[in-house]
C-alpha cells in the first residue's frame, strides 16, 4: 500500500471555515478561490457549479476562476450518498475539493470530519482525470506528471478513447482511492476481513476499516493504465487500456461479475475475465467503450454496440424481458431496442437502466419513476422516453436520472424521497422527464447545463450562464 500526499497545512479564514491544504503553490491559489465561494441562490455570468437537494428547496453555488465548461480541463463534479467533490483543473488553480459527510474519509482531506462547505483534497502534483463516487468512498484518477501540458480527455466523454485493438500510446495514469473500505471497494487490500482474528473458539471483529486520504491502487501489471473507473454503492469497476475490466468490493449480488461460483467480496482489483480482452478478445470481437453503475449492477457498452450486464437484476432492469435474481457473470444482451438505433452510452440506476442513443433518444427498463408516465413503473423490456429528443448525455442514480440535451437544457425524473434532489424546487417525485429551470434562466439569462453527477441524497452540476 502507498501512499502519495505531502504535509498539510491548516488555516482559518476571516469566514470562520478551516481550510487543509497542502504546502504546494496550487493548493494555496485553490485556498483563494475558496474563500470565494457562495452558499446563496446567486449566479455570475460565467461558469459556475450548482448543487441542489440535500433536504433544502434553493440552489448553491459554488464559483471560481478555475470553473471551466470545455477543453481537457473542463471541471469534474462526482457526487456519492451525501458527500461531493468537485475537480478544479484551471490554468491557474487546479485541485479537489469535497463538501458533505465524511465519516468515512471519503471527502479524503485526511480526517473524518464532516464539511458543510467545500474543503481542499491534497493533490499535490496530480493531474486529475477523473472522480467517481460510490455510498461512502471515492475514486480519483490522475496523472502524476507535472510536465504533461495537457490531459486526455476523461473516459466515458465523446471523445475517441485508445482501444485494445489499437496502438496509440496512452499516458501513463495512476489511480486512487479514499473512504470506506469495509468491503474491499478501494482495492487497496484492507477490508472487515483482515480485522478478523480467531482467538480460540471466539471470532473477533474489531473497528471500521477506511482510509482518510487519496492513496495508490495498484494492478498487477504495472503497464497497464486505468482509463475509466466507476462505483456501485460498494464496489468499484475499472476499464484499461488493455481492454481488461475489474472489480473490487461487496460481490453478494454478482456486481463484481466474477463467475457462477463467486458471489465474495474482494479488496483488491480482480480481473472479470468473462468480458476482458485478455481473457476473451477473440471472442468479444470488440473492446469496451464504456461502462456505467451507480448501486448495485453494472451496464457495459462494447465498441462493437454490444450491451453486457450483471448484478443484481431482480426489478428487470436486465433488458432480456424477465427477472432476475442476480446474475454473477457479465451476461450479454440481445440487441433490446430497434435494430436500426446505435447505442452511444449506458447508465445503470438502481432498479432501472438507461440506453442513449445515437439518435438522442432514451430508452428505460426496470422498476420506478422511469419517464414513462404514472402507469407505467414496470417494464421488463427497453420503451423509449416520450418528450425527450437530441439527448447528448444521460446520468442515473439509485432511483432518479437526467438528461442534458445537445442545446444544454437539462431534464430530471425519478423519486424525490424529501431530498429535493430532483431540482425543481419541491419535493415531489416526477414519473416523466421535467425541464429544470434555473433562477438566472427565469431572469432572461441564458443558462446551459455542461455536465451533471447525481448523488443518493443531492446533485452537482457543471453550467454555463450568459
Amino acid at each position: 500500500m502507498q501512499q502519495y500526499g505531502l504535509d498539510h497545512l491548516h488555516f482559518t479564514d476571516q469566514t470562520g471555515i478551516m481550510w487543509m491544504l497542502s504546502r504546494s503553490a496550487a493548493a494555496y491559489r485553490t485556498a483563494a478561490s475558496l474563500r470565494r465561494q457562495l452558499h446563496v441562490s446567486a449566479f455570475r455570468e460565467k461558469a459556475v457549479v450548482v448543487q441542489w437537494g440535500y433536504g433544502e428547496r434553493d440552489y448553491n453555488v459554488f464559483e471560481s476562476s478555475s470553473v471551466q465548461t470545455q477543453g481537457d480541463r473542463k471541471t469534474l463534479v462526482a457526487a456519492g450518498a451525501s458527500h461531493r467533490l468537485i475537480a478544479l483543473r484551471g490554468e491557474d488553480e487546479a485541485g479537489l475539493i469535497g463538501a458533505g459527510m465524511n465519516f468515512s474519509g471519503q471527502l479524503g482531506i485526511g480526517k473524518r470530519d464532516d464539511l458543510e462547505a467545500f474543503g481542499a483534497v491534497d493533490t499535490s502534483g496530480m493531474n486529475v482525470l477523473q472522480i467517481a463516487c460510490g455510498r461512502e468512498h471515492s475514486m480519483l484518477l490522475a496523472q502524476i506528471d507535472d510536465e504533461l501540458q495537457a490531459a486526455p480527455t476523461p473516459a466515458g466523454t465523446s471523445a475517441s478513447i485508445p482501444s485494445a485493438t489499437q496502438e496509440t500510446k496512452t499516458l501513463k495514469t495512476a489511480l486512487f482511492a479514499f473512504g470506506n473500505s469495509m468491503y474491499g471497494q478501494l482495492g487497496l487490500g484492507a477490508s472487515k476481513d483482515t480485522l478478523t482474528k480467531m482467538k480460540g473458539e471466539e471470532e473477533q471483529v474489531a473497528g471500521f476499516v477506511y482510509e482518510p486520504s487519496p492513496t495508490l491502487v495498484q494492478l498487477e501489471d504495472p503497464n497497464e493504465n486505468v482509463l475509466q473507473v466507476v462505483c456501485g454503492l460498494d464496489h468499484t469497476v475499472l476499464r484499461t487500456d488493455q481492454g481488461n475490466l475489474y472489480s473490487m468490493g461487496w460481490g453478494a449480488d454478482g456486481q463484481l461479475g466474477l463467475g457462477p461460483t463467486s458471489s465474495s467480496d474482494r479488496a483488491y482489483p480482480t480481473l472479470i475475465e468473462r468480458l476482458s480482452w485478455s481473457k476473451q478478445g477473440q471472442e468479444l470481437g470488440s473492446p469496451i467503450k464504456t461502462i456505467s453503475s451507480s448501486t448495485d449492477f453494472t451496464l457495459a457498452l462494447l465498441e462493437n454496440n454490444d450491451l453486457w450486464i450483471w448484478g443484481n437484476a431482480e426489478y428487470g432492469q436486465c433488458m432480456v424481458n424477465k427477472k432476475i435474481d442476480r446474475i454473477l457473470e457479465p451476461m450479454h444482451v440481445p440487441h433490446p431496442i430497434p435494430q436500426s438505433e446505435k447505442i452511444a452510452s449506458v447508465a445503470a440506476g438502481g432498479t432501472f437502466a438507461l440506453l442513449l442513443t445515437d439518435a438522442g433518444e432514451v430508452y428505460t427498463c426496470g422498476y420506478g419513476a422511469l419517464g414513462l408516465g404514472p402507469d407505467s413503473t414496470h417494464v421488463l423490456m427497453p420503451q423509449k422516453i416520450p418528450g425527450l429528443s437530441n439527448i447528448k448525455k444521460v446520468v442515473a442514480s439509485t432511483d432518479y436520472a437526467a438528461a442534458i440535451t445537445d442545446t444544454g437544457k437539462m431534464y430530471t425524473w425519478g423519486s424525490c424521497g424529501k431530498t429535493g434532489r430532483l431540482g425543481h424546487g419541491d419535493f415531489g417525485n416526477l414519473f416523466e422527464p421535467k425541464r429544470m429551470v434555473l433562477p438566472e434562466e427565469k431572469n432572461g439569462k441564458r443558462v446551459e447545463f455542461i455536465d451533471v453527477a447525481l448523488g443518493m441524497d443531492g446533485s452537482l452540476a457543471l453550467i454555463d450562464v450568459e
